[in-house]
């Protein structure tokens, strides 16, 4: 007998249907399906149901959500949030990454995401991140996919270990990606810093996601240095650029070498959509076919006050951002959170489809561009075939920390 028989949906074609699920992926769709075949019935009452958000970038192990209200002055340029980041852990120490993990992860999986990528510190604390964030993944393994990247949050050559033995450590614990931030304005030696960064993904066979927040001519520099030792070290297809700043407002004439050389070698951006500063286009990634997704980045936490880990949130911010106003458009907006964040991250087995995995969100909605806009939580959160939140409510198989 199937798992779980999810009756009177409606799926990308515009069609009500069902969508019979066994063993965590997707059986069968069509339409009156024999209620006896499942041991759990899911009515969907004629609501919209997509892929579940792909969450392409956050910071899991640091929040202030989940406790107590943190009055906290946010600095106004990115080196300065690194300066007043360390300054706060000098005095306050680590945070409790296990903890902060689970109020995130929570939040996510309510909110409609079903796979996250978590940007773990191997900057100040060398491991100690690491080992909270695979804790909390272990924990949440059958209700939430979580890959980790890391990060060393104030540059590669700025870390309080030594990176050629903390990286690979964290990459033989368990951590996927190798990442970095700012080559040319946080490393200050960005030949050295991206050298480095890709010697070691080569060495451990990690994949690489680099913070990328420098503007202008000096993104280029680091661009170009990292497309120059993707060639090198032969890490095609393995590379992922967030933030991007750099092609911000940039021509089409420009964006075009550049686009070239992104898809040559494989390279998806990442947005979290900032609302102080220009971010790349999602339009213009599409006329030159970038692999384009999105993520929350940081959920009130050192570095900024807003987010809540809601990508439905995020997707609109994208395109209220971008003053997208047309359906069409709203609804590319919303599938750079899903079907793009996966082609980023390379999500095999990804959609609504027979064999594909049954990673789904409900939502009363008619279509896409009306979830975005009116905020309603979701129905019905099904992760790997399990119901794991209900109407905004958690299920019991999500775990709940503890001390």
């Amino acid at each position: 007998m199937n798992d779980l028989l999810l009756k009177n949906v409606v799926i990308h074609d515009g069609e009500q249907t069902d969508i019979l699920i066994n063993d965590g992926y997707i059986k069968k769709i069509c339409a009156g399906q024999d209620e006896q075949t499942a041991k759990k019935i899911l009515d969907g009452k004629g609501y919209y149901a997509f892929p579940g958000f792909v969450n392409a970038h956050t910071h899991p192990c640091q929040t202030f959500a989940g406790g107590k209200w943190v009055d906290y002055d946010y600095p106004d340029t990115v080196n300065k949030r690194a300066k007043a980041e360390k300054e706060y852990y000098d005095v306050h120490g680590k945070m409790n990454g296990v903890k902060n993990c689970y109020v995130q992860f929570r939040e996510a999986i309510r909110r409609g995401t079903t796979y996250l990528r978590g940007h773990i510190d191997v900057g100040f604390f060398g491991l100690e991140e690491v080992e909270d964030a695979l804790k909390a993944r272990e924990d949440f393994k059958d209700v939430l996919d979580v890959d980790y990247v890391a990060m060393p949050s104030n540059g590669i050559l700025n870390m309080t270990t030594d990176p050629s033995i903390t990286i690979p450590q964290a990459v033989k614990m368990g951590v996927e990606s190798i990442g970095g931030a700012d080559p040319c304005d946080r490393d200050r030696d960005p030949v050295r810093s991206v050298e480095l960064t890709m010697r070691l993904a080569s060495e451990t066979n990690a994949d690489i996601d680099l913070h990328l927040h420098e503007f202008g001519e000096m993104g280029k520099f680091s661009f170009d240095l990292i497309v120059k030792n993707i060639k090198k070290y032969n890490l095609q297809n393995r590379v992922t650029i967030s933030h991007a700043w750099f092609l911000a407002n940039c021509s089409d004439e420009k964006y075009q070498n550049i686009a070239n050389e992104l898809n040559e070698n494989g390279i998806g951006l990442i947005t979290h959509v900032p609302g102080h500063v220009p971010f790349p286009s999602l339009k213009q990634a599409k006329r030159f076919n970038v692999k384009y997704g999105v993520g929350t980045d940081n959920m009130r936490s050192l570095w900024g006050p807003y987010g809540m880990n809601d990508m439905r949130e995020r997707v609109m911010l994208l395109a209220y951002l971008s003053d997208f106003r047309k359906r069409q458009d709203l609804e590319m907006a919303f599938d750079a959170g899903t079907y793009g964040s996966a082609e980023v991250l390379r999500i095999t087995d990804y959609g609504i489809k027979e064999n594909g995995k049954a990673d789904l969100v409900v939502y009363q909605a008619e279509n896409r561009a009306q979830i975005l806009l009116e905020g309603n939580l979701p129905y019905f959160v099904i992760k790997k075939g399990k119901l794991v939140a209900r109407e905004g409510k958690l299920e019991d198989c999500v775990p709940s920390y503890s001390d």
